[in-house]
């Protein structure tokens, strides 16, 4: 007989404890998108590096390694795209959007109960199959975030970080991020998270 799933102040209150002692955490990562009108699912996978720094923003590096080699640099609220093959880094100015971005780079990774509550509807589904895991629904309470994610499901460890994400699009296109070999405050130096690119980089700024 299956366990029966924790309620919803169990998980948050779990969450509230994990996000007090979170400061950093490495994994390796696969993406899955999905397309719905053609069915088809691009998958790409490499390594991901998160900070929360003492401001509350977040610092992170993706490393993806397959098929394409590209990196993802979050810093100061600002992403840097740096493909090696041209040595060309596109940096984005996030602005307004920053806040969001890191609540949404962190999520299930330091993020306290109250916080989810207060951006999510939060539930706890019990139709769950992978184990050891607690499957738990975010529905957006904000309007401006609902034009682009309708819904987030986290898998949730027992010991508090998410090892599958699902994320849906109003397009019905959606998202699986899945982690592993995740290590939760490993001894990371500042260098883990630095963009490092070949000499004279190429610099565009897509938004000018």
């Amino acid at each position: 007989m299956a366990a029966e799933a924790p309620a919803v102040t169990e998980i948050l209150a779990r969450m509230d404890q994990a996000a007090a002692k979170f400061r950093q955490m490495s994994a390796e990562v696969k993406r899955t998108t999905h397309t719905a009108v053609l069915n088809e699912d691009s998958v790409e996978s490499g390594s991901v590096r998160m900070r929360r720094q003492p401001t509350g923003e977040i610092l992170g590096l993706v490393e993806l390694t397959a098929p394409d080699h590209k990196y993802y640099s979050f810093e100061k609220r600002k992403l840097r795209i740096y493909t090696p093959a041209i040595n060309t880094v596109q940096e984005f100015d996030l602005g307004q959007h920053g806040e969001q971005l890191d609540e949404f780079l962190s999520i299930g990774f330091g993020t306290s109960g109250k916080e989810l509550a207060k951006g999510y509807e939060v539930e706890v589904l019990a139709d769950n199959k992978l184990p050891r895991t607690t499957r738990v629904k975010l529905t957006p309470r904000d309007a401006e975030v609902t034009k682009y994610l309708t819904r987030i499901d986290l898998w949730i460890t027992d010991e508090n970080y998410p090892i599958q994400e699902k994320l849906w699009e109003p397009s019905k296109d959606y998202i699986v991020v899945n982690y592993s070999s995740v290590q939760i405050n490993p001894n990371l130096s500042a260098d883990a998270f630095a963009l490092h690119t070949a000499p004279n980089p190429k610099v565009e700024y897509p938004q000018r």
